[in-house]
């Protein structure tokens, strides 16, 4: 089915190869992952009465960006540049980037999206950003394809393990399902690939927040109330 120009399609947006079991690491929005067996060692003597926790922040799922322009990109840049100004702004993005099932993508994924790439923090997406987010995204759709066996077009809570397990997080069923019913907005075991891409984003940055207490990467960390407020 060809993609109407007016819309920015992530079913059909350029697919890379199908990355390897773990996502290359070289993503210039995450840090430095931890060692490979980062938080599987001993665990400290104290635990502050508490029972040793049951999951470790992995190394961390992170596609690469496409960071060269493409030229090609280019008409569908400017089909949606509706005020010809040659920035997106958020409006402008949200009703070019649909799911599979041409529903919008949500609000807060597109907000991120713009966080992410907005490399001139001027709130909108230049042609260079543009080229840039429309790569990460192509990369994800690779990654969501993989993990839909079933070719649903949507994330079933057991694909959505699957694909955490696979990026290497080793987390409880428990924590798992609150995640996925957080980000699973319909109910009935069907996350979109917006939300799919939303949710890894996510737990990345909080993967990336712990391990900034965590300087003997041993996967435990002692923080003060307020660092726990502030995250900083």
């Amino acid at each position: 089915m060809p993609q109407p120009v007016q819309h920015l399609n992530s079913q059909y947006a350029p697919r890379p190869s199908p990355p390897s079991a773990a996502p290359p690491n070289n993503y210039k929005h995450a840090g430095s992952p931890p060692p490979q067996n980062y938080g599987f060692g001993p665990p400290p003597r104290q635990h502050h009465g508490r029972s040793p926790p049951l999951s470790r922040p992995p190394q961390t799922p992170a596609p690469q960006i496409q960071n060269s322009q493409d030229a090609s990109l280019f008409p569908l840049f400017k089909a949606v540049d509706k005020t010809g100004t040659g920035q997106l702004t958020e409006k402008e993005l949200r009703a070019a980037l649909v799911n599979g099932d041409y529903t919008s993508f949500d609000p807060h994924t597109v907000k991120m999206m713009i966080r992410m790439f907005d490399a001139d923090k001027s709130g909108t997406i230049g042609f260079d950003e543009f080229c840039g987010l429309w790569g990460f995204l192509a990369a994800w759709r690779s990654l969501f394809d993989r993990f839909d066996e079933d070719r649903s077009g949507y994330i079933s809570f057991s694909e959505y393990s699957n694909a955490l397990v696979a990026f290497g997080y080793r987390l409880s069923s428990t924590f798992v399902s609150l995640l996925y019913r957080t980000y699973e907005k319909y109910g009935n075991d069907r996350m979109s690939f917006d939300l799919f891409v939303q949710s890894c984003i996510v737990l990345k940055r909080m993967t990336d927040v712990f391990k900034r207490y965590d300087d003997d990467r041993d996967g435990y960390i002692t923080l003060s109330f307020e660092e726990f407020l502030t995250g900083e």
